[in-house]
């Protein structure tokens, strides 16, 4: 055993059971809960492990025909998102990478914390730059004492 030798012995042990599902896979079943949907049926996946005990139906999608696991959509009790800014409606706006599994993550939590960077007033946020719509988060509070170890990285002397 390596590095991380209890979680190998939970799993060999059988008392953790772990889910290995494509990134894509995730971030759709996360939306696919937000949206109200209870399956989504995905190329992902087919043939392999992950398959083992899902059902597999044949579509045809762009004049092909071929096979679709359907993935149920990912319900979790709390989703905890971190925003670069939000108000107090919850509207949030992210940066970089931040958006590209926060807003789904939003949407899959039936109790969705929100922590900001920054905590503005409402109607300061742009309407067309908010990533996830208040609708979705339950609570927020602002953070602090954020460290950001690599904000610009310089490997030699202009």
């Amino acid at each position: 055993m390596g590095e991380n030798a209890e979680f190998e012995r939970q799993m060999l042990c059988g008392e953790l059971e772990v889910d290995l599902i494509p990134q894509g896979t995730l971030a759709t079943r996360c939306m696919a809960a937000g949206y109200g949907m209870p399956v989504i049926f995905t190329p992902a996946g087919v043939g392999t492990e992950i398959a083992i005990g899902k059902e597999v139906r044949k579509f045809k999608f762009n004049g092909e025909e071929k096979d679709y696991l359907m993935e149920h959509a990912f319900e979790a009790d709390f989703a905890i998102v971190k925003a670069w800014k939000g108000d107090a409606q919850g509207n949030l706006v992210y940066r970089s990478t931040a958006r590209n599994f926060n807003p789904m993550m939003a949407m899959a939590g039936r109790i969705t914390i929100a922590e900001v960077e920054e905590l503005v007033p409402v109607g300061t946020l742009d309407p067309d730059h908010i990533h996830t719509p208040g609708i979705y988060v339950h609570r927020i509070f602002q953070g602090s004492n954020y460290e950001k170890r690599i904000e610009q990285r310089t490997v030699r002397k202009k």
